[in-house]
């Protein structure tokens, strides 16, 4: 039985680490690309059933041999790093070049060599994309980021399209809603929020009106597969969530569902800040293109997440001999980007 090659960069992070999951579910014979140094700790339960690749994507040398050996039929690229601080001197500016945008051309020149082409690349992408244009997002849109991380991911998105009649193999872009669920870092707002509530901490919720379009984690690996699984040329697609909540709305279900107390969750007026206060997009194209929509209500995703949660928190807790608590009881504000 043929087992279909994948390969997927950005492996160590959480959705490349769901994904991984998902494919070797699949029965795909399942490789994995992850830049030196990084932590594997979400692989740890899958290292005996997958191949570990360590490369950085910008040494093509390394890149191209790694790609000749694995001959994938799907690339899915994840790479990519959506909390790169601002710096007085724009070297952030510098570093999402290096690693965002010439990460991904250097990805497409090595598949470019390959005797065999894959039969599709899906790259991710984000609905930060659009920025300031008027919600809900649509792919024909003009768009007009606002953030280093939604310039750098549509500066890609404009090159696969410029070079796609050059390329042997059609290009995807997903543009991802902001994605939640079980082994995300707490550098992101809702697990930190989920993590706090549970261990009777106080938050922040800095934007309390913004509206973020959520898409739980396994509705996203499920339209990254389809995507895979498709025919036709290299589209752009949102792969949105059912709702935009505001971060109210967010807040006051998580308190609701871990129980906790309402002086945990302290809301600023939100006036002052930069950047989009409505993150949502229409899901119309990915329905019509592959027949996906997203199966997961709020309230379900949540109560998953909640529940694995506080099944972490309570074995870490115990292996600790006791509550660990945060040192920063404030750092927070509304859902990333």
């Amino acid at each position: 039985m043929h087992r279909t090659p994948v390969f997927i960069t950005g492996a160590a992070g959480f959705i490349g680490s769901h994904l991984a999951r998902a494919c070797l579910a699949a029965g795909h014979d399942v490789h994995l690309l992850t830049r030196p140094g990084s932590d594997l700790s979400r692989l740890a339960d899958l290292r005996a059933n997958v191949t570990l690749h360590c490369s950085d994507l910008n040494n093509q040398g390394l890149l191209r041999r790694i790609l000749a050996a694995v001959q994938p039929e799907i690339i899915f690229h994840l790479a990519a790093n959506p909390r790169r601080p601002r710096q007085d001197n724009l070297a952030d500016l510098s570093a999402s070049l290096k690693a965002d945008i010439a990460g991904f051309v250097s990805l497409l020149r090595a598949a470019e060599t390959l005797a065999t082409p894959p039969r599709r690349m899906i790259r991710a992408g984000s609905l930060a994309e659009y920025g300031a244009a008027t919600p809900p997002y649509r792919e024909e849109m003009r768009e007009a980021p606002l953030t280093v991380y939604g310039a750098s991911l549509l500066a890609g998105t404009h090159f696969a399209e410029a070079v796609q009649p050059r390329l042997a193999f059609p290009v995807d872009t997903a543009r991802l809603a902001l994605v939640y669920g079980p082994r995300q870092s707490t550098d992101y707002f809702l697990p930190l929020l989920i993590s706090r509530c549970l261990r009777g901490e106080e938050t922040i919720v800095r934007r309390p009106h913004d509206r973020r379009n959520l898409v739980h984690i396994d509705d996203a690996v499920c339209a990254l597969l389809a995507m895979a699984a498709r025919d036709g040329p290299g589209a752009i697609v949102n792969i949105v969530g059912p709702s935009a909540p505001t971060m109210t709305d967010v807040a006051e279900l998580v308190r609701e569902m871990t129980g906790a107390d309402g002086w945990q969750i302290v809301y600023e007026d939100g006036h002052g800040q930069n950047g989009t206060t409505n993150l949502d997009g229409s899901g119309a194209r990915a329905d019509q293109l592959f027949g996906w929509r997203a199966q997961i209500a709020l309230p379900d995703g949540l109560a998953q997440t909640i529940r694995l949660f506080r099944q972490h928190l309570l074995e870490h807790d115990t292996a600790s001999g006791g509550v660990v608590k945060h040192s920063d009881r404030t750092l927070s504000g509304a859902l990333a980007p």
